[in-house]
């Protein structure tokens, strides 16, 4: 019959996946730190107060595979604290979208490792094999990655890096520097969330005036540092 949907539903294939992560990267994971319960299909580990935490996400029968389900991988830092300093700084109408859930940043599987193909399945052995797959690249590029970003300072210091790297003045930034920014004031460095600000957004930027909350934010009151749980 035209138009009959074919391939396993949701509750299925999510099934699958979680069998096939018990079997193949638990053990990785909790090598490094990282937890899942039985009915998850997420890892997560304190960091700063917070969490880091490795998402797998479904898109069950996507258009160009009807019959199929594809699996992608994707990280995020989470942290109430530096999510609620950052809603300050934010313009009003992105405050709960550029930090909703009190994620500060998440990173899909491409942005940590070059040109992963993309995984599909149908089956649960084919879900076993996406699996394997992904086991690859978490241990070789999503935990290094991970590690590398360990505490809120190498977090901080990293993101800095790569927006000071990033000299081409392209237009616009968008909110990423705010929130490192947060980050750098949740540290109690307000004059280096200041230098941050004014290279992200200079004076004759277009972005100047919409993040101008982030300016306006105290970045110069003194804020006490804080100690990192369960960095």
């Amino acid at each position: 019959m035209a138009g009959t949907q074919t391939g396993p539903d949701r509750a299925t294939a999510l099934a699958w996946l979680r069998q096939a992560l018990a079997d193949e990267l638990d053990d990785l994971m909790r090598s490094s730190g990282f937890e899942r319960s039985a009915r998850s299909v997420s890892y997560g580990r304190p960091w700063g107060g917070g969490r880091q935490k490795v998402d797998f996400e479904l898109i069950v029968r996507p258009h160009y595979a009807p019959d199929a389900v594809q699996v992608s991988l994707s990280v995020s830092f989470v942290s109430a604290e530096i999510a609620a300093i950052a809603r300050t700084m934010l313009p009003a109408d992105d405050a709960d979208i550029v930090v909703r859930k009190d994620v500060i940043q998440r990173s899909v599987l491409d942005q940590i490792t070059p040109n992963p193909p993309v995984l599909k399945f149908t089956s649960e052995p084919e879900a076993r094999d996406a699996v394997g797959h992904v086991k690859s690249w978490v241990s070789s590029s999503v935990v290094p990655y991970l590690e590398a970003r360990r505490s809120v300072e190498e977090f901080v210091r990293l993101d800095v890096r790569s927006l000071m790297d990033d000299s081409s003045g392209r237009s616009p930034r968008g909110p990423r520097a705010v929130v490192v920014a947060a980050a750098q004031r949740f540290l109690g460095r307000p004059e280096d969330a200041l230098v941050t600000l004014e290279f992200a957004y200079p004076r004759e930027s277009l972005e100047r005036t919409y993040y101008d909350a982030a300016f306006m934010a105290s970045p110069m009151a003194e804020v006490a540092p804080r100690t990192e749980a369960g960095a």
